[in-house]
């Protein structure tokens, strides 16, 4: 079995090797071996990966899962079919993985920011976490302001089209 993820806007292609004794999954051409230890807890998630083990927290989204893991925040998606990230080749909006509070805004409109550059700290469940360009571009808007709240999958800033940013 065979499909495409976007992990923070890029496209990985995977591939279900087999299932047991342990998934053996194939990324972008390289096969990882992923053994579930077990439940690490409600919302927590504990894999060893190629005998690495991975502890990371996930929130659910209406169309993404938002994976805290080794202090960073990941979205993750199901690709569209048509091969890429979508129209400008990436995504253009960064929305809340979880409800909470702005803490700092990190960039400002009209600023050009490159992939993994922090945009805003949220709060949410006493934890801060910094998330960042999902890609290189420009900042159109930063939806927020600070100390404000909002809800799920509620968008807090946008990025201009690639083709308009390059420009």
């Amino acid at each position: 079995m065979s499909f495409a993820l976007l992990l923070n806007g890029t496209r990985h292609e995977i591939e279900i090797i087999r299932r047991r004794p342990h998934l053996l999954l194939r990324i972008d051409g390289r096969d990882y071996t992923v053994q579930d230890p077990g439940p690490a807890g409600d919302g927590e998630l504990a894999l060893t990966i190629d005998g690495r083990h991975v502890t990371a927290l996930r929130a659910a989204g209406d169309d993404a899962q938002s994976l805290r893991c080794d202090g960073r925040t990941h979205v993750v998606q199901l690709a569209d079919d048509g091969g890429g990230a979508g129209a400008d080749g990436g995504l253009s909006e960064l929305r809340a993985p979880m409800p909470g509070a702005v803490i700092e805004i990190h960039a400002a409109p009209g600023q050009r920011i490159a992939r993994g550059d922090p945009l805003l700290t949220i709060e949410s469940m006493k934890l801060q976490t910094v998330l960042a360009a999902p890609r290189d571009g420009t900042v159109a808007e930063i939806a927020v302001a600070q100390d404000e709240t909002f809800g799920k999958d509620q968008i807090l800033a946008r990025l201009t089209p690639e083709d308009e940013s390059d420009a």
